[in-house]
C-alpha cells in the first residue's frame, strides 16, 4: 500500500485570490502576508509618496507598518471594498498616527522662528527664555483638537495640498480648509502671547 498516500502540498498562493490570501493572514499564515506585500506594497508606497505627507526615507517604514496592521486587521475585512482599496486605507491610517506622533513638535519650531528675539543670541537670559517660549508653543499646539493638528501639519509643515489632504482623510475640502483656519488662528494667538510676554519683560 505504499506509495497511496501522497502527501499535501501547499497551496501555491500565487494562484489565490486577495480576498483567500486575506482570509490565510486571519489564520496567521505568513507566506498569505507575503504574497499580499508581493502584489499590494508598491500601490501602497506610490500612494503615500503621491500625498507628500511623511519624508521619503520614512515610507519604507510606514509600508512595512501597514502591511504588520493589515495581518492583525485582517479578520475584520468586512468586503465592502476590494482587499487593495482596503489596504491603502490602512495605510493612510497608519500615515496619520506617524504624522501625530513624528511631526507634533515641528509647528512650534515653526512659530517660534517668527519671534523677534534671536536664537542665536549669546546671552544666557535670552536662551533660556526661548526655551521657554518654545515649550509654550508646544504646549499651545499639543492642546489643539487631534482634527486640527493633523490638518495642520498635513497642509502648512508637510506642503500637501487641500485636494491631497482631503482625500487622504476622506473628508470635504471646505472642511480641511476650516480646520486649517482655526488651527492656524489657535497658534497665532499663542505667537501674540509669547510678543507681549516679550514687550513686558523688557520694559
Amino acid at each position: 500500500m505504499r506509495g497511496l498516500a501522497t502527501p499535501l502540498r501547499p497551496p501555491d498562493r500565487s494562484q489565490l485570490s486577495d480576498q483567500a490570501l486575506l482570509g490565510a493572514c486571519a489564520a496567521g499564515d505568513n507566506l498569505g502576508l507575503q504574497e499580499l506585500f508581493r502584489r499590494h506594497a508598491d500601490r501602497v508606497h506610490g500612494v503615500l509618496c503621491r500625498l507628500r505627507c511623511v519624508e521619503r526615507k520614512d515610507l519604507d517604514d510606514l509600508v512595512q507598518t501597514t502591511f504588520i496592521e493589515v495581518q492583525r486587521s485582517a479578520r475584520r475585512f468586512d468586503a465592502r471594498a476590494s482587499v487593495g482599496t482596503w489596504i491603502v486605507g490602512i495605510a493612510l491610517n497608519v500615515m496619520r498616527q506617524y504624522v501625530r506622533s513624528e511631526h507634533r513638535r515641528r509647528v512650534a519650531m515653526s512659530a517660534v522662528a517668527e519671534l523677534p528675539r534671536l536664537t542665536a543670541s549669546k546671552d544666557p537670559h535670552d536662551r533660556i527664555a526661548h526655551r521657554q517660549d518654545l515649550a509654550r508653543l508646544q504646549r499651545k499646539f499639543a492642546a489643539l483638537p487631534s482634527r486640527l493638528r493633523v490638518v495642520f501639519t498635513l497642509v502648512d509643515l508637510e506642503g500637501g495640498s487641500g485636494v491631497e489632504v482631503a482625500r487622504a482623510l476622506k473628508l470635504p475640502e471646505g472642511t480641511v480648509w476650516s480646520r486649517l483656519h482655526q488651527a492656524r488662528e489657535r497658534l497665532r494667538e499663542a505667537v501674540d502671547e509669547v510678543r507681549h510676554s516679550d514687550v513686558r519683560s523688557t520694559r
